[in-house]
């Protein structure tokens, strides 16, 4: 076993044939590819904040359980704004040139 634990599972040929291409265009070794990819993979902000999903989840259900759901999108008499308008509508406007 290697000091850093089990190995991941090797590439299938055509596999490692794009990892292979790919190391090229950037001039490296296939391996040091494959590593400093999976070192930047494991320092993205997504993918961190992806792992601390898990428990913002249910506190995010929590807060969003308790907050009021009616519609806060409304004019000020209280109504929702009307429907966008249709090709209709724009005939009814008197004809001009955009400036």
């Amino acid at each position: 076993m290697d000091q850093n634990g089990s190995q991941v599972p090797p590439f299938e040929p055509e596999e490692y044939a794009r990892v292979e291409a790919a190391a090229n265009i950037v001039g490296k070794s296939p391996e040091d590819f494959v590593r400093d990819a999976a070192l930047k993979a494991a320092n993205d902000p997504f993918l961190k904040a992806l792992g601390r999903a898990r428990d913002r989840v249910p506190q995010l259900a929590e807060v969003f359980a308790t907050q009021d759901t009616r519609a806060a999108d409304t004019s000020p008499g209280g109504w929702p704004d009307p429907a966008p308008m249709g090709s209709r509508d724009l005939h009814e406007f008197p004809h001009g040139h955009a400036a």
